[in-house]
């Protein structure tokens, strides 16, 4: 039946159409695996940016060391 021209029914045979859904599906399957090495990858490599510290600890640690400061000028203005 491959290959026969029905009136109105213009499609492949089947077979191309099975083998063609295959080879879709493998190259669906390959694209998930590769993304997936390429984001376990990614967060292997270490990173140059500065972890971020929220607004009110970098408050907190000016503040202590601003007493600190001033602790340290006024032992040495003594």
């Amino acid at each position: 039946m491959s290959g026969v021209q029905v009136e109105g029914y213009n499609r492949a045979p089947l077979s191309r159409i099975r083998i063609g859904a295959l080879m879709n599906r493998k190259k669906k399957i390959n694209q998930t695996l590769k993304s997936k090495a390429k984001k376990a990858n990614a967060k292997l490599q270490s990173s140059n940016k500065p972890k971020y510290i929220a607004k009110a600890d970098r408050e907190a640690s000016a503040a202590v060391a601003d007493t600190e400061s001033y602790t340290v000028d006024s032992v040495i203005v003594v």
